[in-house]
């Protein structure tokens, strides 16, 4: 018992330093590791996908704000709006199985279910000056590692690259826009800078945003997960963790 809640103290430890220096972009060079997997979905679950998310033009959230102008809707309204066989893969045995043998990490995981950014969709496009994100390391709440999950569902933009960048090493990594679509980009995004580059007029791109860690232990550290609170409000409109 002791030696466990001195475990669970060095964790939260570990963590309150690691997000207090990544804010100054200071990264581990050991975890600039990234994964890709195409083809995620099957033909006919993508179409059926996607022809599901036109329903939803009426739920998404719009943020425009300091860490992200885009539009957004949260896994915890997620849930209640779609019920399609895409939804039922990740959640599954096999998916998990897959993201496991991606990353060599067999003790991978989703976070919980009570995170809305445990499976939550993203949509940017080209109006009103063009949505996007900068250069930026996420914050964690997990004891374990985190690792990032970006699903593209829609990339249709005018240029030869996708809209996502990642920088490893201090070398930026991008990806030919005509492999992005269905295929699933896994990282660790508090260690790896990324960013969305401003759409254009006309453009439009639609991710499903995944999340796991290897200990997916939420902190108890109430001022880290008050800031992830307010990055739920600010991308979700919802609070809640």
């Amino acid at each position: 018992m002791i030696q466990s809640f001195g475990k669970l103290l060095r964790a939260e430890w570990r963590l309150h330093q690691h997000n207090k220096v990544n804010k100054l972009g200071v990264v581990d060079p050991s975890a600039q590791t990234l994964h890709f997997l195409p083809n995620v979905f099957e033909e006919s679950v993508l179409k059926a996908l996607l022809a599901e998310i036109e329903q939803l033009k009426s739920s998404w959230v719009r943020g425009d704000n300091e860490w992200r102008r885009g539009f957004a809707i949260g896994g915890h309204e997620l849930k209640g709006l779609c019920e399609g066989e895409w939804l039922d893969y990740l959640n599954s045995s096999y998916f998990k199985s897959k993201v496991q043998e991606a990353t060599g990490i067999p003790t991978l995981e989703y976070v919980s279910v009570k995170d809305t950014n445990r499976i939550s969709l993203l949509l940017y496009q080209g109006a009103d000056g063009g949505d996007g994100i900068d250069w930026h390391v996420d914050g964690s709440i997990y004891l374990g590692e985190r690792w990032a999950g970006i699903l593209t569902l829609v990339e249709k933009t005018n240029e030869d690259s996708a809209k996502l960048e990642v920088e490893q090493d201090n070398c930026v990594t991008t990806f030919p826009k005509e492999e992005m679509t269905n295929s699933l980009v896994l990282f660790r995004g508090d260690h790896i800078k990324h960013r969305v580059r401003p759409m254009l007029d006309g453009e439009e791109r639609i991710v499903i945003s995944l999340l796991f860690s290897d200990w997916p232990r939420m902190t108890l550290n109430p001022f880290l997960r008050l800031y992830q609170s307010k990055v739920n409000k600010a991308f979700y409109n919802n609070p809640r963790l």
